[in-house]
Formats: structure tokens, C-alpha cells, sequence
């Protein structure tokens, strides 16, 4: 494909106030789920089990049935975004439905995916599949997680049966979808299986996770050499809360090297840094000839973190987020809507991949009223065009998400989704936002009209 180009406008958006918008030709807009979260009857993976167990999810909720994608309900939902102007749609595949046990692949559970995915295709929807959205077999759970000395090498096997089964289907792959977040939530804390608690065991799982995406990358391109198999990363933008203070920059920048800045150093430049390894270390499996191992880049963005520096948090490299404007729960928190940020985390991962396209893979906010998430999204939508205007290759935009889902430890009380879902009755109702999104899609841009709307 052709990188995208759009004319740098002469004055600033400040100045002019809002205009129209429009994006490049073939530009995908869709929306993002994840296996777990919407197919139901899921019972043989770590998360299965961690929701049995009393206390690890808001509410004693659990994914059950979720949206019943499983059953048979994905079709009407892929048909649905179509009809609403979507023209892609990002979904996983689940590992432990495919592989229930070391070694052993269920060939109807590969059947089950094969439909999906020809239903979207027919539909005329472009599918980006994920091979791993956090979700473990438990057969590796019981063995350590990504902590188990093999987990890399078993899941490079996986996907490459994934890429042979289905590769004929799948025109964007991503391996793993936000290493970051799994390693905190899941090994530096305890609010996500394995629920380990150990900064340096988070350190750990995550190196393990890079090395596993740089195995399946080479898996995959080996079974099908014309695949094009992307990482999805979470970037928030971290920022000090007072820029003048020497203290706040500090821990502002200590947090986004931690976070943002490691993962991007280890995929630009295949070697792990502190606190990937105590001193440099070369990782081959990250690179390939052309550079790093990646043929597009997948950014999940939902805010922006204002960070103070406060000796109390050693835990957090010494840095407060202050949580007075973020968009949060009590126990969970997405930072302040900030569009700029996205617009920013483009520009950055244009620096670091300059050669490589870039898709927003996940981009949306909790709100159940939906009062803030219209004007969320034409803000946001604005965002990116700007990034294409100062020269990112930002090729598809994903609103998280299709419809309400299961939201790991928060359960069923965060609705992110266009569509909202009466879990007893499994209808579907759209939301303004979900009017909001068709018209930009349909549009492919943003409106005057649709601005003073």
C-alpha cells in the first residue's frame, strides 16, 4: 500500500476554529472485541478459573454467556457494523478453545473461526486477528504463565497452526495485544491472573511476552510469507503535573520509560534495556533483515496520566497519577480525555517505526450515560487526522468498542460500547455514539454539520 498523504493546513485549528475533515481512500474504520469478552461458554482458560474465584471481579460477575458469539451471535453483530458503515473489525482468536490441551487442536473450534471470519469477509468487513488478547490456556496457567521457560516457544507453535488453518482469511495479524498492561495488572500486581505481585517478575513476563510476539512473527511469516503481523501496544501519554517541576518531569519520565519507553526500545532496536535485563542485551528474535520484526504497529489509546512525584509510591517510581479528571472507577482507572495525547503517540511511534504503517487499534471511553462519548470520538477521530497531516502512516481506526462486553476485573459495570447489551435478553440497542461513529465512517471524516450536531 501507499503511505497516505494529506496537505499540511496553513493555519492552525486554534486559530480557524473546527473544520471539515476528510481521510485518505481506503482508510478502515472498525471496531475492536476480544474473544473472551464476547463469545461466552469459555471455560478452559486462566481467566475462566480466575473468576471463580471469590472476590477477583466487580461484583461477582462472569463472563457467562457474554455477547454469545460463540453460539451464533458474531454474524448478526458483523452484520450490524456493516449496516452502521463500518469496514473492518478487529477480533482474537481464543488459544485454549484451539489448543484445550498441550499439543492437541480442536479442528472444530478452527472451523468455528474459519466461519467468522468468511461471514466478514463477505460481509466486506477487513479483519485484523489477534492471536492473544491476555487470555491463557490453563494447561500453561498451572505451569507459570508467561513465567513457564517454554511459553514463547508454545506460543510460536500455536500460531503458526493458526496461520496455516487460517492465514488464507486473515489480511492483519497482531500477536499479542498489550504486553504492558498484562505484565502490571497480572505479575507486578494482583488484579489479573496469575496475580503474582512482583515488580520483578513483571519485568520478567513482559521480556517473556516480547520475545513470544518475535517467535510468532516468524512463525506466521514462515507459514505465510505474504502475512502482515502487527503488535498492539498501549501507549497513555504521562505527563507531569506541574511541567515546571524538576521532581514531576523526573517521575513523569521514569513512568513512561517503564511503560511506553522499553517495549519501543526493545522492538526499534531488538535489545532488551533495564529493566528488561540488568545490563544491554541483543534479541535477534526482534529483528529481521529489513529491521524490526513488525510490518505494522497497533496503538490502543484511551488518556492521558498526570503524574506528581511523592515518596509514598516507591511502587510507582515515586510518581502520583492525579485522578481529579480522569475518566475511573474505584478500582480502575483509563486517565483524562486528552486527544492531543493520541495525536502525539502517533507522531512518537511514526519516529520510532518511520517505515512502518500504523493502525489506532483501540480508541473509546466508559461512560453510561453517553453523554461524553460522541463529542469523544470526533475529538479523537480529529486527533489522528492531525498525526496524518504532520506525516504518521495511520492507515484504520478502532472504536473500543463494538458492543458492552465483559471488562476483566471490572465485570459488567463499565459499558464501553456503541451497542448496548441487556444481558438477559441479549438484545442489541444503539447508542447516539453508535450514530455518531456510522456518520463519520460514512463520511470517512468529520463534518461541519456534524461538529454543531
Amino acid at each position: 500500500m501507499s503511505r497516505p498523504t494529506i496537505e499540511r493546513e496553513d493555519a492552525s485549528r486554534a486559530q480557524r476554529g473546527a473544520s471539515a475533515i476528510t481521510f485518505p481512500p481506503r482508510f478502515l474504520w472498525g471496531t475492536a472485541t476480544s474473544s473472551h469478552q464476547v463469545e461466552g461458554a469459555q471455560t478452559q482458560s486462566d481467566w475462566a478459573a480466575w473468576e471463580a474465584r471469590t472476590g477477583r471481579i466487580h461484583g461477582g460477575d462472569r463472563a457467562g454467556r457474554a455477547c454469545e458469539w460463540w453460539a451464533g451471535r458474531a454474524e448478526e453483530d458483523f452484520a450490524r457494523a456493516r449496516t452502521m458503515g463500518h469496514s473492518a473489525i478487529r477480533l482474537s482468536l481464543e488459544w485454549s478453545r484451539l489448543e484445550p490441551r498441550p499439543g492437541v487442536f480442536d479442528e472444530g473450534a478452527f472451523d468455528r473461526y474459519a466461519r467468522l471470519l468468511e461471514k466478514a469477509r463477505e460481509l466486506g468487513l477487513t479483519t485484523m486477528v489477534g492471536l492473544n488478547h491476555f487470555t491463557l490456556p490453563y494447561w500453561l496457567a498451572v505451569r507459570g504463565s508467561w513465567l513457564a521457560e517454554d511459553a514463547p516457544d508454545r506460543f510460536a507453535r500455536y500460531a503458526d497452526r493458526c496461520a496455516r488453518r487460517l492465514g488464507d482469511l486473515v489480511p492483519l495479524w497482531t500477536t499479542l495485544n498489550e504486553p504492558s498492561v498484562l505484565a502490571l495488572m497480572g505479575y507486578v500486581g494482583t488484579a489479573w491472573p496469575p496475580g503474582r505481585g512482583n515488580p520483578a517478575l513483571g519485568m520478567k513476563a513482559l521480556r517473556a511476552q516480547l520475545v513470544a510476539h518475535g517467535a510468532a512473527f516468524h512463525a506466521v511469516h514462515d507459514a505465510r510469507p505474504d502475512a502482515q503481523v502487527g503488535l498492539v501496544i498501549n501507549m497513555p501519554a504521562l505527563d507531569p503535573f506541574d511541567p515546571s517541576s524538576v521532581r514531576d518531569r523526573a517521575v513523569a519520565a521514569a513512568q513512561d520509560w517503564a511503560f511506553n519507553g522499553v517495549v519501543l526500545d526493545a522492538l526499534a532496536h531488538a535489545r532488551f534495556r533495564f529493566p528488561l535485563a540488568l545490563r544491554e542485551e541483543r534479541a535477534p528474535i526482534l529483528r529481521v533483515s529489513g529491521g524490526p520484526a513488525l510490518d505494522f504497529v497497533g496503538l490502543n489509546y484511551y488518556g492521558r496520566y498526570r503524574v506528581r512525584f511523592d515518596a509514598r509510591h516507591p511502587g510507582e517510581l515515586f510518581g502520583r497519577r492525579d485522578a481529579r479528571d480522569t475518566v475511573h472507577t474505584d478500582s480502575n482507572d483509563w486517565g483524562e480525555i486528552h486527544p492531543e495525547g493520541l495525536t502525539r503517540q502517533l507522531l512518537r511511534l511514526s519516529r520510532t517505526f518511520p517505515r512502518l504503517p500504523l493502525y489506532v487499534t483501540e480508541n473509546g471511553m466508559f461512560d453510561p450515560t453517553d453523554t461524553r462519548r460522541p463529542s469523544y470520538l470526533v475529538s479523537h477521530v480529529r486527533a489522528v487526522h492531525d498525526a496524518i497531516a504532520q506525516g504518521a502512516d495511520v492507515r484504520g481506526y478502532f472504536v473500543w468498542s463494538l458492543l458492552d462486553n465483559f471488562e476483566w476485573a471490572e465485570g459488567w459495570s463499565t459499558p464501553f460500547g456503541l451497542l448496548a447489551l441487556d444481558r438477559a435478553t441479549q438484545a442489541r440497542t444503539a447508542r447516539r455514539s453508535a450514530d455518531v461513529y456510522s456518520a463519520i465512517c460514512r463520511a470517512n471524516g468529520v463534518s461541519d454539520a456534524m461538529e454543531v450536531r
